[in-house]
C-alpha cells in the first residue's frame, strides 16, 4: 500500500524546509505532489525517496541545479556509492529507509555489512542504527511505514545485532551486579529501538534482562519476587500502553517495580506527565540513548 506524506512529513524527514521544497517543486520539477480536493499537497514513497537522495548530496556540497540533471536511476547510484564507499552516515541512513520501504534485503544487509567493515560494531549499532531508528522512528508514528517494515528491518538489523552481542562481555546478574531490564507491554510490537538500548546497555558492562516485546505486565512479577538486584527498567512505548491507560498502568507497574526505577520513551507517552518521581519520561529514544551513553546508569 502507498503511503501518503504531507509537506511537513518531508521537511521533518529530509531536513528540507517546506518553502525550499516549494520552490524545487516550482523551478526543477524534482517531485511532482498529488493534490487533495483542497489543494493541500501529498507525496508519495517514490517522492520521499528522491527527496532522501537529494538532502544527502546537498550536504555533500552538490548544487541543486546539478542534482536536477541527474536522472532517478543516477540519483539513486551516486547516494549508494556515498554510503557504500565512502561511509558517509546520513547517506547510509538514507538508503537503509528507502531498502526498508521497498523490503530490499539486499541493499539492506550490504549498507550494514559495510558500515561493520570500516567503522566496526560499536559504531554501527550505536550511530547508524541509532540514525536509521530515529529517523523511521517518525514514519512508524505516522503510519508511513507499518509493523511488517519494522519486522522487516528488526529481523536483518537482529542478526548482526545478536552476534555483536555474544561477543561483548557477557554481565549476568548476581548480587554485585544490578541488571537492568528491557521490555515491551502488551501488543507492545516495535522491538527495534529496545534492541538498540540492549546493545547500548551491554557494549558498556551492563547486566541486561532482555525480555523483548508483547510481555503482559503482570508477568514481570516473579523477576521482582525472585531478585533483589534489578536497578532499573526501560521501555519504549510506541502503540501501548494507550494514552487514556497510562495512568492506570503507570500504578500497575509501580506495584510490581517497587522502588525500582523506570525510564520509559515513544509516541503513546510524548504528551503524558506523571507525579510518579520513579518514572522518567524522555522526549525520544536519543535523549533516552544519550543518557545511557554519556551520564551511564548510576543508580
Amino acid at each position: 500500500m502507498e503511503s501518503s506524506y504531507s509537506i511537513k512529513d518531508l521537511e521533518h524527514l529530509t531536513g528540507i524546509k517546506a518553502h525550499t521544497l516549494r520552490i524545487w517543486e516550482q523551478r526543477y520539477e524534482l517531485v511532482v505532489p498529488k493534490r487533495t480536493d483542497t489543494n493541500i499537497r501529498t507525496y508519495s514513497d517514490e517522492d520521499l525517496k528522491t527527496l532522501l537522495n537529494v538532502a544527502v548530496l546537498i550536504q555533500k556540497g552538490w548544487r541543486i541545479s546539478k542534482i536536477a540533471d541527474l536522472s532517478r536511476e543516477q540519483l539513486n547510484q551516486k547516494v549508494l556509492e556515498e554510503a557504500l564507499e565512502r561511509g558517509s552516515q546520513s547517506a547510509q541512513v538514507t538508503r537503509m529507509i528507502q531498502a526498508c520501504i521497498d523490503l530490499d534485503e539486499l541493499t539492506f544487509s550490504q549498507i550494514l555489512d559495510a558500515s561493520i567493515r570500516e567503522a566496526g560494531e560499536e559504531l554501527t549499532f550505536t550511530q547508524l542504527v541509532g540514525g536509521f531508528i530515529h529517523q523511521i522512528g517518525y514514519m512508524w508514528q505516522t503510519d508511513a511505514i507499518g509493523v511488517a517494515h519494522e519486522h522487516f528491518a528488526s529481523n536483518l538489523i537482529k542478526q548482526k545485532m545478536y552476534a555483536a552481542l555474544d561477543r561483548l562481555t557477557d554481565q549476568r546478574m548476581s548480587a554485585s551486579k544490578p541488571a537492568i531490564v528491557l521490555y515491551l507491554p502488551q501488543d507492545e510490537l516495535h522491538e527495534l529501538g529496545l534492541l538498540y538500548l540492549h546493545y547500548l546497555l551491554k557494549s558498556r558492562g551492563e547486566a541486561v534482562v532482555y525480555l523483548g516485546q508483547s510481555l503482559p505486565l503482570e508477568h514481570l512479577t516473579p523477576i521482582f519476587k525472585q531478585s533483589n538486584t534489578i536497578k532499573l527498567v526501560v521501555s519504549v512505548w510506541t502503540t501501548q500502553p494507550l494514552r487514556d491507560q497510562l495512568d492506570q498502568y503507570a500504578a500497575d507497574a509501580r506495584s510490581i517495580f517497587g522502588e525500582v526505577p523506570l525510564w520509559v520513551t515513544g509516541l503513546s507517552p510524548s504528551e503524558w506527565s506523571t507525579n510518579d518521581p520513579l518514572i522518567t519520561i524522555f522526549p525520544n529514544l536519543a535523549s533516552l540513548g544519550t543518557q545511557i551513553t554519556e551520564v551511564s546508569v548510576r543508580i
